[in-house]
């Protein structure tokens, strides 16, 4: 049954897109559309439509000073109420196995939300050590093992239509470099989701190092926004108190950092993160 929702922002990455393209072919079947936005530099559509596909797409072009989420939420204006939304990187590889175990787990109609596993050198030994509370319900211990989490993957992940409208339905295109898929978990776990990672579902990220949202950083100052966005979380979904927390603790860990290092910038980003955070409507 043709019911899932693919959606794939993509920037100068043709080479990566087709081949994901490519193995999309493995999963035909059950793919309603494809919207593919496009921010790339040069017309990347004519080689798109020399692939062999056996399913249709729809091109839809943004301009290149939008955000991945303004990208999405494009994307989202072509949905016709399919039961399932598969959001997608262009830099992914999908063996054929992987969409089989997709269909096999979300049979049972028990998971709201599948996170599949990115396959990594070292994955049955590597274990996760949490530094905060964010991180302990966010990343699994051992990455081998299936488990409930809160952070969900915007660029890869599956998410059932009840509870993706509950959760807002759009993405919040505040969150630039930093901080989406924080958002997008908490949202869905306050709409009643059950956010389930299955590294069964193995998928290689290719983390090509150019394309995608990585030139952006270049233009902005990255550990300044990251901290805007990480307050901006907190302020988005917990109370003033837990905020002001937040801030004093990071301040706290900038004057350590100027005391043993001379340093200032930690201290100096969190304080005008802070304000800067205050202007965000």
């Amino acid at each position: 049954m043709k019911n899932f929702f693919l959606v794939i922002p993509t920037r100068d990455r043709l080479e990566c897109l087709s081949n994901l393209l490519l193995d999309l072919n493995a999963f035909e079947q059950y793919i309603s559309q494809v919207i593919i936005v496009d921010q790339s530099q040069v017309d990347i559509e004519s080689d798109l439509n020399k692939l062999a596909l056996n399913f249709s797409f729809i091109f839809v072009k943004n301009g290149r000073d939008k955000s991945v989420n303004h990208s999405r939420n494009q994307a989202l204006k072509h949905y016709k109420n399919e039961e399932w939304l598969f959001f997608l990187d262009d830099d992914l590889r999908i063996p054929n196995i992987a969409f089989e175990h997709i269909i096999e787990i979300l049979k049972p109609n028990i998971i709201d939300v599948l996170i599949p596993g990115i396959q990594f050198e070292g994955m049955e030994t590597a274990e996760f050590k949490y530094q905060t509370i964010l991180d302990t319900i966010a990343k699994p211990h051992n990455f081998s093992k299936p488990r409930f989490r809160l952070q969900v993957c915007s660029g890869l992940n599956i998410v059932k239509k009840e509870i993706f409208k509950d959760a807002g339905f759009l993405f919040d295109e505040n969150f630039s470099i930093w901080g989406d898929d924080w958002d997008y978990g908490m949202r869905l776990l306050q709409a009643g989701a059950n956010i389930y990672f299955q590294p069964k579902i193995l998928v290689e990220h290719l983390q090509v190092p150019v394309g995608g949202q990585r030139d952006k950083g270049k233009s902005i100052n990255v550990e300044l926004e990251k901290q805007k966005l990480y307050f901006y979380f907190y302020k988005k979904h917990f109370s003033k108190t837990v905020l002001k927390q937040q801030f004093y603790l990071g301040v706290i860990e900038g004057i350590k950092i100027v005391l043993q290092t001379g340093k200032i910038s930690k201290l100096r980003n969190c304080i005008k993160g802070y304000r800067l955070m205050k202007l965000i409507k």
